[in-house]
């Protein structure tokens, strides 16, 4: 799978460069089927040029992305793209946004990487071989505690049945833990997997907001499941463009604590 990682690292290198070039100049939009998304041009150029290349280098390959749609492949892997992660941040010219670029074989996650422009660091990760930062390799400190642990939450605007659901956990976790942390984009899960963050959780993610960040914090040596503890279904991708999932990612001794205390 070498290729995958040198392509990721090309890839996400020139979509890094692209959205530094939009940053600061984008008004935002939203996207017709949900009102709350922000969508921008800068997301859309990206998306399309990362489609491009997808389809050049990988013909029979098949693509999800966030915001264009998917391409039909012909083989067993599936390239499921986030072009900008946290596009109100993006848009409002907050630094917390990324690329995203994940790889499934099947279902299963194989490779990915993340790109924060904002920060020049580009994560690479493939599975059994761990996760790579700007050509180093990742050596994250898992041993943190609940109660010395800093716990990012992200939290979309929805209807109120959710919403409440949100801050039930909100209050559930900071109870047992040092601090919430909010940047609602991948930045919270790039920082479980160095350790900087001991946990991320979220209510509302797609697809394309799971794969690559999961191959990153399971590569990191950490957990990466629903919020009932329950590993993500990622089988028959093609067809999971609208499933909606919860994520739980945490440091290995911190995920089981973390779902004790979560509200059923």
């Amino acid at each position: 799978m070498a290729e995958y990682l040198s392509f990721l690292e090309t890839t996400l290198s020139a979509a890094a460069d692209a959205a530094l070039g939009f940053f600061g100049k984008v008004v935002p939009g939203y996207k017709d089927d949900d009102a709350d998304q922000v969508v921008t041009e800068a997301d859309l150029a990206i998306g399309r040029s990362i489609i491009t290349e997808i389809t050049r280098v990988f013909p029979a390959d098949g693509v999800i992305n966030e915001e264009d749609g998917d391409v039909r492949g012909t083989s067993a892997i599936t390239w499921v793209v986030d072009p900008i992660d946290g596009s109100a941040n993006f848009a409002a010219g907050s630094p917390l946004y990324g690329v995203m670029i994940g790889v499934l074989r099947g279902g299963t996650p194989v490779a990915g990487g993340v790109a924060l422009p904002a920060f020049g660091e580009v994560y690479l990760a493939e599975s059994g071989s761990g996760v790579i930062r700007n050509g180093a390799a990742l050596a994250p400190d898992h041993g943190q505690d609940l109660s010395t642990a800093l716990v990012a939450y992200g939290v979309d605007v929805h209807g109120t049945t959710r919403t409440h659901q949100d801050f039930a956990s909100l209050r559930a976790v900071s109870a047992h833990c040092q601090g919430l942390r909010m940047s609602n984009s991948v930045f919270d899960a790039v920082m479980v997997a160095t350790g900087v963050y001991g946990a991320f959780l979220h209510r509302n993610c797609r697809i394309w907001d799971c794969v690559a960040p999961q191959i990153l914090v399971e590569e990191a040596g950490g957990r990466f499941t629903d919020i009932h503890g329950t590993p993500l279904d990622y089988d028959a991708p093609a067809t999971k463009r609208a499933h909606v999932y919860t994520v739980l990612a945490a440091a290995p001794r911190l995920h089981r604590p973390i779902l004790e205390v979560l509200p059923p």
